[in-house]
């Protein structure tokens, strides 16, 4: 049969990074698409460098539609990029149907055109420090329940898809716009957050508790001022630094993608730097101040995830949270980490192959 098949769906996804091997199992094949050698150099796309691209097949089965609506299932390969980022910890993107439905389609190639910064680690042909993944597609059966297994918890499911989208466009809007994807690193974790359940007094420091008694005590109707006022505390900041500092666990701090270690996290300040991330993602949202410049500086390649020194800024509150916060390439670190712990404390992420 030389068509297309209805129910077998092929998109053409790719890496700035460099993967060998293939994925194939229960209607799922993830499997390598080799560039033309008498029209480009293979060389080019192969080495780590600026040209680095490597293309796949994804191909997936899917039910016979009878009637009805014809599904559009380009969304899948989406999902499956976000996934293997958070696996590899690399960028991907989706290029679109090359079969589906029982029609051939014409994939997007611009980002075949587009170059990367082979340094950062989302680029590079080498594994992540942390949760350090082979770059080989058959790695990818240590998340494989996030594809297969349906009796997964669906709340859990549909937060990580959530995180998961947005740790990718992070990735991938970095080199032309880092203040989006320091962003997108935020909701990210954000969703994360909105997973768990705190209670009230687990998001209040000392002092304020202090001070919601003095109240609660002492003034009349003092109980129901008490109650309004933890009602509004609780910020959805307080939720996200707790859910951070919950989910990185103390072997974080053993590794850096820093080559620099004044650059690299330190346990003792982490928990001021995840806070001031927050704090500057409500800075640039409610005045527009620009910082991706500041969260861009690597210092010649060294991807310090702090900053080195103050930062020297006219606004001297941003200045100090620009001096805590995490750069760029620290923050996705937290985050692609605090993504693959949340997987596998719901075991949807196993350790080894």
């Amino acid at each position: 049969m030389l068509r297309p098949a209805k129910t077998t769906q092929k998109a053409l996804i790719s890496t700035t990074s460099h993967l060998v091997g293939e994925y194939e199992k229960n209607g799922m094949l993830l499997a390598q698409a080799v560039p033309d050698s008498h029209r480009q150099s293979i060389w080019i796309r192969v080495s780590e460098g600026p040209a680095s691209r490597n293309a796949f097949i994804f191909a997936f089965e899917t039910e016979s539609v009878e009637s009805g609506p014809v599904p559009e299932y380009s969304y899948v390969a989406e999902m499956i990029c976000s996934y293997l980022a958070v696996l590899f910890g690399k960028q991907f993107d989706n290029h679109g149907l090359v079969e589906g439905i029982g029609i051939f389609w014409v994939p997007d190639l611009t980002k075949f055109t587009h170059l990367c910064d082979h340094n950062l680690p989302q680029n590079s042909h080498e594994p992540r420090i942390d949760f350090s993944v082979p770059l080989d597609l058959r790695e990818v059966n240590r998340m494989e329940r996030l594809f297969l297994d349906h009796t997964l918890d669906p709340q859990f499911r549909q937060s990580f898809q959530g995180a998961a989208k947005f740790y990718l466009q992070a990735l991938q809007n970095f080199q032309h716009d880092p203040e989006v994807a320091y962003l997108h690193l935020i909701t990210a974790g954000e969703i994360l957050s909105n997973f768990y359940q705190y209670e009230k007094d687990e998001l209040l420091d000392d002092d304020t508790k202090r001070v919601l008694i003095k109240i609660r005590n002492e003034l009349v109707d003092g109980k129901k001022i008490a109650t309004f006022v933890s009602g509004k505390l609780l910020q959805v900041k307080k939720r996200f630094v707790k859910t951070i500092l919950q989910l990185v666990d103390s072997s974080f701090f053993e590794r850096s993608e820093s080559h620099n270690p004044v650059g690299s996290f330190k346990a003792d300040s982490f928990d001021a730097s995840v806070s001031a991330a927050y704090d500057m993602r409500s800075r640039y949202v409610h005045t527009g101040i620009p910082f991706g410049r500041w969260v861009s500086l690597r210092t010649g390649g060294m991807n310090n995830e702090v900053q080195i020194g103050p930062p020297v800024v006219e606004d001297k509150e941003f200045g100090r949270i620009l001096e805590k916060a995490p750069t760029y390439v620290g923050l996705e670190r937290i985050i692609r980490y605090c993504l693959l712990r949340f997987a596998q404390l719901q075991d949807a992420y196993i350790e080894s192959s």
